[in-house]
């Protein structure tokens, strides 16, 4: 089975299925090969929880437990992801290749991680530097490719590695190319997209423990499908950089082990409403008439220009974080104690400046213990933050210079019971806060992404969830079970509301952010069970029900209750081929009337997909082989509107798409 023994490492204290006090979910190996999509964020759609606000192919962003955007806090490595998410249409910057491990925690992370973790965490391990070890070869390679027939998508990947007498180093570069998507009713315009991904590492490990130095480049041109009937031919699309470098030590002490992260980030994000006017005199410009001291002053003028053009913004991010975990104290208690701080800067440089420019300073001090009694183990922690936000003056929206400050006391508790080798039941409450962004505070214009004309509000205040969770467990050789319930009520809740005015000038319907106190309540089903050794089934059952108490709304973007089931048949050796297998699976989702009455109510629909796959016995890196998986989603080119999708309101969903995945490991040195 997939997952009956896992580790969670975005936590104070290593944990495994039955003993972590909060729901988790964590994609490796094999089975995170079989489920890597087209965006890192692919990967864990439908797992128990969890689904994926799309914008066409190349953009996703996890939704957990009813709640996406900045109340979901998406980290690599244990670093926070920061790139400018406040936008429904704002992927996350991160390739599908070079992923280790996904881990997933459902419910309030603000404990350990601050500000933005209200529904959950989720936590990128990307491939690094491999310690040294046995089987670890002192180089080794692979290659991947990925293609998609829907939008004629091609991926491939390289990446380089090894560890020689404890000094490690990998390298990677990638890219993806798609074009328009297609679904039962035709080809969609304006939803090809571009990226190319760069990663680097090196590091030194040992007895005292161990460092690496990480660095990840990442380029992303998304072409966005505005409403037809709206603005019919408009081309927006978005060119987004971002890097990224991080340092990791984890040292070895008498009393526990310290662990230390620096990062650096920048993102630039630019947002154009149409790619003719990225270059306005570029045709000028093969006029003969022109001579070549003329034509190459225009063209001086073009390219300086460009980058001033439609919204674009240049954030940079620095974090440094410190925890050290003490040793278990007579068997009992055992814990971390951590500092951590960010500084990050805003410059707003477009000609549609959206949001001003801002500085923003956070920093914060928790601690989290476990005491372990008998067949008990109990959980508490306690965090404080200190965050700043400067912002700079800008005429253009009307804001003065000025300081926000606001203070957040976050704490947790969990009771975990091992009833016995199998059972186990767990309660958990945890508190957590969301700092208002700048752009709900001071948003005002024409938002491309979203498609409308958004104004926010400068006297917000932070949000504050009070989370409950009950959970139940079960795990054997041939079982793992899992069934949650969650109460999750948020004060000071920030969303736009529509004011039923329009843009003169764009258009666009105007949208002002508000607060409110909102409920989101539910649970989660899930199993894998062994009916034979060839042959195992998985399902599960997702429900959410998202309440705005002040106007007695449902929130927008609520997750459609929905289940799961599937059968996947395995065979050890089969015509030469390791490790065959094959999978039909089913995926099942209600309709959504439940909806905030300006959003757009979808009917239910069923989808079946199927999938076969396979490892090579020969070659590999000493740790895994060579493996081809064929995918085929949608299988019978159902039309159906996913509820997640921002082009609900005028496209339907992707029709069928047969998925060809080949991943070749191979040694150059062992």
């Amino acid at each position: 089975m997939d997952g009956s023994a896992i580790n969670v490492t975005a936590k104070s204290t290593i944990s495994d299925f039955l003993t972590s006090p909060q729901p988790i979910t964590v994609l490796s190996g094999r089975q995170l090969d079989r489920q890597r999509g087209e965006t890192a964020m692919s990967a864990i759609n439908n797992t128990p929880g969890v689904s994926n606000l799309t914008t066409g192919a190349g953009t996703s962003k996890p939704i957990v437990r009813g709640l996406t955007g900045q109340r979901v806090l998406v980290m690599t490595d244990g670093i926070r992801q920061e790139e400018q998410q406040f936008g429904d249409d704002h992927t996350v910057e991160l390739d599908s290749f070079n992923i280790q491990k996904i881990e997933i925690i459902r419910g309030p992370g603000s404990l350990l991680y601050g500000s933005d973790a209200l529904a959950g965490v989720v936590n990128v391990i990307r491939d690094k530097a491999p310690r040294s070890g046995e089987g670890v070869p002192q180089m080794a390679g692979l290659f991947n490719s990925n293609n998609y027939s829907n939008n004629k998508q091609d991926a491939g990947n390289f990446a380089i590695y090894g560890n020689v007498d404890g000094f490690g180093y990998h390298a990677s570069a990638n890219t993806r190319k798609a074009g328009r998507i297609t679904t039962p009713n035709g080809t969609m315009p304006n939803t090809g997209m571009i990226e190319k991904n760069q990663n680097a590492s090196i590091g030194l490990d040992g007895k005292w423990g161990n460092f690496y130095l990480d660095s990840f480049r990442r380029e992303q041109t998304q072409d966005l499908l505005d409403n037809p009937n709206e603005n019919p031919g408009l081309t927006v699309h978005q060119r987004l950089l971002h890097e990224k470098s991080h340092f990791h030590s984890f040292l070895i002490f008498p009393a526990g082990n310290l662990e230390l992260d620096f990062s650096y980030q920048r993102n630039n994000r630019r947002e154009i409403e149409s790619k003719n006017k990225l270059f306005p005199i570029k045709d000028v410009l093969r006029d003969e008439n022109v001579d070549i001291f003329d034509k190459s002053f225009q063209f001086y003028q073009a390219t300086s220009k460009a980058k001033y053009q439609g919204l674009n913004l240049l954030l940079d991010t620095t974090t440094a974080d410190a925890k050290f975990h003490h040793k278990p104290i007579f068997n009992l208690l055992q814990g971390t104690l951590g500092v951590s701080g960010l500084e990050q800067r805003n410059r707003t440089i477009g000609t549609e400046p959206l949001i001003p420019s801002y500085g923003i300073v956070n920093i914060a001090g928790y601690f989290l213990e476990e005491l372990k009694l008998g067949s008990l183990t109990l959980s508490a922690g306690v965090r404080g933050d200190k965050r700043s936000a400067d912002i700079k003056n800008n005429m253009t929206l009307g804001i003065a210079e000025q300081t926000k400050n606001y203070y957040a006391t976050t704490n947790s508790t969990g009771l975990v019971w091992r009833i016995d080798k199998s059972f186990s039941a767990i309660l958990n409450y945890g508190r957590g806060f969301r700092a208002p962004t700048p752009f709900e505070l001071f948003s005002n214009g024409v938002h491309e992404g979203t498609g409308k004309f958004e104004i926010g509000k400068d006297s917000l205040k932070p949000e504050y969830s009070n989370n409950l969770d009950f959970s139940v467990r079960y795990a054997s050789s041939r079982i793992q079970m899992e069934v949650n319930v969650f109460q999750n009520q948020i004060q000071n809740f920030i969303y736009a509301a529509s004011i039923a005015e329009i843009d003169p000038n764009s258009g666009l319907p105007k949208y002002k952010y508000k607060q409110g106190n909102a409920v989101l309540k539910g649970g989660e089903f899930s199993i894998q069970a062994e009916l034979t050794n060839k042959l195992v089934f998985s399902g599960g059952i997702d429900i959410v029900y998202a309440r705005n108490q002040n106007d007695t709304n449902p929130l927008p973007r609520t997750t459609p209750n929905r289940a799961r089931a599937g059968l996947r048949w395995t065979e050890g050796s089969i015509l030469g081929l390791k490790d065959f297998y094959f999978s039909i699976n089913g995926r099942f989702y209600d309709s959504q009337y439940r909806v905030d009455p300006k959003e757009t109510p979808t009917k239910g629909y069923n989808l079946t997909d199927i999938g076969l796959g396979f490892e090579l016995p020969y070659l590999g890196d000493g740790t895994s082989r060579p493996s081809v998986d064929l995918n085929v989603q949608n299988v019978f080119n159902v039309s159906y509107v996913d509820h997640l999708s921002r082009y609900k309101d005028y496209a339907l969903n992707p029709g069928v798409n047969v998925i060809l995945k080949i991943s070749f490991p191979f040694t150059v040195v062992p």
